[in-house]
């Protein structure tokens, strides 16, 4: 897995599993795809399907011409599909068997229809979701379980607060159909990590009232403080794809072990970093 790019500019993400790929969103010029495509050593030829997940333009702009390129099925969630010709609409909680690869629409809180993404080859799951206001129960539920999580961590609440956004935006964005904040990203992952959690991407980071050094500290901080350090945090910013990501690939333990009282402990360190 890797995301393409993230943020209002435009979204997307590449995932496969043996020789089946797919996108998540198409929000940039086929142009743009290709290229960032390019960089990660793939191309177009290797994409047999897109996913829509929310239907303004950072989302779905390069879908039209993508089709002109490469006749793909494209699949949207309901409320969506509307927005995305040419898409074949889903039912959210359907899941789409290609059989290597599984998918499956949730629906999160957003002021407009948007829709979470949950990936399966069978052995391994990743989930997507971003443009939503909060974490609610069921978005948790929909998403434990996964090795590999992209999530919205959109602003900093005090950035936000006193950024240069007009006072009507600044109440949207905040609001439970918003985005969310560093702070919420980090109760979720928090929330998802004792059930198998491995790699979190943290997406649609605002460029205002935000950085990925801010977004990144926030949650790692919040996961060390837990326990849970040797999940690996990283942030997608747009137009830049990130490192492949290997879903399922094992963490490290970084906790203390006390190692005194062991056969041959005289030659072994009293605390050995695991």
């Amino acid at each position: 897995m890797s995301v393409l790019s993230s943020g209002s500019s435009g979204n997307a993400t590449y995932l496969e599993t043996g020789k089946r790929g797919v996108l998540v969103d198409a929000g940039l010029s086929c142009k743009k795809l290709k290229g960032l495509l390019a960089r990660v050593g793939r191309g177009l030829d290797d994409v047999s399907a897109v996913f829509v997940t929310h239907g303004h333009a950072d989302h779905t702009s390069g879908v039209k011409s993508l089709l002109r390129e490469r006749r793909i099925p494209v699949y949207a969630a309901p409320g969506v599909a509307e927005a995305v010709k040419g898409s074949e609409p889903v039912p959210a909680g359907e899941t789409l068997d290609f059989g290597a690869l599984a998918a499956t629409f949730f629906a999160v809180p957003h002021d407009a229809p948007t829709y979470g993404l949950r990936v399966s080859d069978g052995r391994r799951s990743a989930a997507l979701a971003t443009d939503l206001g909060e974490i609610s129960f069921e978005t948790i539920e929909h998403m434990r379980g996964v090795e590999a999580l992209v999530l919205e961590a959109n602003h900093d609440p005090e950035w936000l607060r006193r950024g240069p956004y007009s006072a009507d935006l600044k109440r949207r964005v905040a609001s439970r159909i918003g985005h969310l904040s560093n702070e919420q990203a980090a109760e979720a992952a928090l929330a998802l990590a004792p059930h198998g959690l491995k790699d979190l991407v943290l997406a649609h980071l605002s460029e205002t009232n935000n950085s990925p050094m801010r977004a990144t500290g926030t949650v790692r901080r919040v996961l060390k403080a837990a326990g849970h350090d040797g999940i690996r945090v990283r942030a997608a910013i747009a137009r830049h794809p990130t490192p492949w990501i290997e879903v399922g690939q094992p963490i490290q333990d970084h906790r203390h072990v006390y190692r005194y009282g062991e056969e041959g402990a005289e030659r072994s360190r009293l605390f050995d970093l695991g």
